[in-house]
């Protein structure tokens, strides 16, 4: 004898004949096929896009695996060669991304064009911040 008795999870043709059961049956299935339309356009993180993103602000696979709860380097190497981390993992590393980068929206699968961040410093120039100042500072001592 098993866990649990087969039958009792198979629907009973008596039960589809019964009014109640058939409403029920059709709600769950139309509850389904949305649930179903509304995956297919579901787009996962895109991991490898957030790995260069750290990559570029100077953070190596060793260091991103010794932040995270994962075993090592490896991990976040097949993760940038198309790996899917579990729930916890992956939930982790975005914390930590968005985190690092200060951007909100998580970059998605497909959606390489839609929309444009800047990340860390590599827009120090742009701005006219503390490094203009200092090239400021420099023109003004080599004139004199």
């Amino acid at each position: 004898m098993g866990l649990f008795n087969v039958d009792e999870l198979r629907v009973d043709h008596a039960a589809l004949e019964d009014p109640r059961a058939r409403a029920r049956l059709l709600e769950i299935n139309k509850r389904t096929r949305a649930f179903r339309k509304s995956l297919s356009k579901y787009k996962r993180p895109d991991f490898n896009r957030m790995i260069l993103d750290l990559c570029k602000m100077g953070w190596t696979h060793e260091k991103i695996a010794h932040v995270l709860p994962v075993s090592g380097a490896s991990t976040i190497s097949e993760w940038a060669r198309g790996g899917v981390p579990n729930y916890d993992n992956g939930h982790a590393f975005v914390m930590f991304w968005q985190q690092e980068t200060g951007v909100q929206r998580v970059p998605l699968i497909g959606e390489w064009g839609a929309y444009q961040y800047k990340v860390g410093q590599l827009d120090i120039f742009e701005d006219g911040g503390l490094c203009d100042q200092i090239v400021g500072e420099l023109d003004r001592e080599i004139e004199n």
